[in-house]
């Protein structure tokens, strides 16, 4: 009898479809019912319960929803959307099996990047039936890649959003590009951004907020918090972590 390498696992969120070998995901689960960033989550979710009706959620980079399904079901009561992106052609099918399977009609998924410009770059095929981190993969060294599909950069700036109250960004070394194709949408909007920050030049990432009116935090190891001043008081959150 043969093993689908993706299987439905349930959890406090509902229900996840996930790849049995993709380090962390599927055991976490299994043994404890919550997500494996589930500390990341808990302080995400904290942000979003302060967000208004109709809020506008991005996650760029979504893998198998881990952030975006959460969230989803978090604001759906509010009538919020969550626009999740995801460029391995597999996870992006997984979640949009997952965003069904919990009647997530406020989720929208695409598999599409997002990044500085409107492009066209190589993904890296994996063999999603060997055990490894399929979050690991990057779009960066686009001169390395052999064996690939194409797939569409869009910007957050294209999307020509109503709005955006909260950004979260995981695109493994790509993420300065996403926040330079979202220069007017952050203007317009000052959104929560929680970003994974360790593979990118701290500095720059710190420039792309300057004169917005933000806070930056580092939250952990992996991810910093820029937090909009006029956000952060009207929420009255304390945030528990070093300014940066």
């Amino acid at each position: 009898m043969q093993i689908n390498n993706f299987t439905v696992l349930e959890s406090i969120y509902g229900r996840f479809i996930v790849n049995r070998h993709c380090a962390y995901q599927a055991d976490c689960l299994v043994k404890t019912g919550a997500p494996h960033i589930e500390a990341e989550l808990r302080k995400i979710l904290a942000i979003v319960q302060t967000l208004s009706a109709d809020c506008v959620v991005v996650d760029a980079g979504a893998n198998i929803g881990l952030v975006s399904v959460p969230v989803a079901h978090a604001i759906k009561g509010r009538n919020g959307s969550v626009y999740a992106f995801e460029v391995q052609r597999l996870l992006y099918y997984a979640l949009c099996g997952t965003a069904a399977l919990n009647d997530l009609d406020n989720l929208m998924v695409f598999n599409r990047g997002v990044g500085a410009r409107e492009d066209v770059l190589k993904v890296p095929q994996l063999d999603y039936s060997q055990p490894q981190d399929f979050g690991l993969l990057s779009l960066v060294d686009q001169r390395a890649v052999r064996q690939h599909e194409m797939v569409n950069i869009v910007t957050i700036d294209g999307m020509q959003l109503p709005r955006l109250d909260f950004l979260k960004i995981d695109v493994e070394g790509m993420e300065i590009d996403v926040l330079q194709g979202a220069r007017e949408t952050l203007a317009a909007f000052r959104p929560w951004c929680w970003i994974e920050y360790w593979k990118v030049d701290k500095e720059l990432l710190r420039e792309q907020f300057h004169g917005l009116g933000y806070r930056l935090f580092v939250m952990d190891d992996l991810n910093m918090l820029c937090a909009p001043e006029s956000r952060l008081h009207a929420s009255g959150m304390n945030i528990d972590a070093p300014a940066f």
